[in-house]
């Protein structure tokens, strides 16, 4: 039975991942981004990291400072796996969504369980019975067929959307997925408390947002106001929504597990 923690993080999780693709695709305007897509992740990361290190801060405070922490090189090192994997994959959103649609973006999202599953036994050394295999693959078979429309003008069989939609939404499942699995490996291989695992994760993605931004063609020619210019209300919405559900991701991984994190997405 799930404990209330786990249902709260898993129920977060499914709303909010929804979402995501459905603000980013309302954000639009007229088949465009009116802002630069690098801010978004950037704006999201720098309010994760706020609000671990406010949280971490609080649990420090009314434990008089006796905390046990793990800051071993390799632990700090290992927080950045993951959070690179996730930098790419939510920049690559922006760009599948835009080629594919909200729909089509969360049909094929179930192609992550099948990522996950394999990266999984991998890494993680998790057995999935044969019954579960067979499942997997019928669900990749499903994904599949979802996006056939029929018999193009040529005689062919047509597909919903772009090759380069699809291209990049099967390197984002494996990126996703296997930047999930080394997460819930950082997040239960380490004694740190859960805030301050989200910090080294956070302050590792504000780093590479920050670089993002900084090599960005746009902000060398615009300057600074590249960073607001073009966002509105949904915009900034899509910000806390990434922001919200990249914790709650982490909860699942943390009480749950990364099958759970990827059911509830999907």
């Amino acid at each position: 039975r799930m404990t209330p923690t786990q249902i709260i993080a898993f129920m977060a999780q499914m709303i909010l991942t929804c979402s995501v693709s459905l603000l980013t695709h309302a954000s639009m305007e007229n088949g465009k981004y009116a802002y630069n897509t690098l801010t978004i992740p950037l704006f999201s990361e720098i309010t994760k990291l706020l609000m671990s290190s406010a949280l971490f801060f609080k649990d420090y405070t009314e434990a008089d400072g006796k905390v046990d922490l793990d800051t071993e090189v390799h632990t700090v090192l290992a927080a950045a796996v993951p959070a690179l994997m996730y930098f790419i994959s939510n920049n690559l959103n922006f760009i599948i969504i835009k080629e594919l649609g909200p729909t089509n973006f969360q049909l094929l999202n179930n192609l992550k369980i099948l990522a996950t599953a394999v990266f999984f036994r991998l890494i993680m050394k998790v057995h999935l019975n044969r019954m579960q295999w067979r499942m997997l693959v019928m669900l990749t078979i499903g994904c599949t067929m979802s996006q056939l429309t029929g018999c193009n003008k040529d005689g062919g069989s047509g597909l919903a959307g772009s090759t380069l939609g699809y291209g990049l939404k099967l390197c984002n499942a494996c990126l996703t997925a296997l930047g999930s699995v080394f997460c819930e490996k950082f997040l239960k291989g380490n004694r740190n408390p859960f805030h301050f695992q989200n910090l080294l994760l956070y302050s590792w993605g504000t780093v590479f947002t920050i670089f993002s931004v900084l090599i960005d063609s746009k902000m060398m020619v615009g300057g600074i106001s590249q960073l607001v210019n073009g966002h509105s209300l949904l915009s900034f919405c899509l910000i806390a929504n990434y922001a919200f559900v990249g914790i709650a991701t982490s909860g699942v991984m943390k009480y749950l597990d990364n099958i759970a994190k990827t059911f509830a997405a999907t």
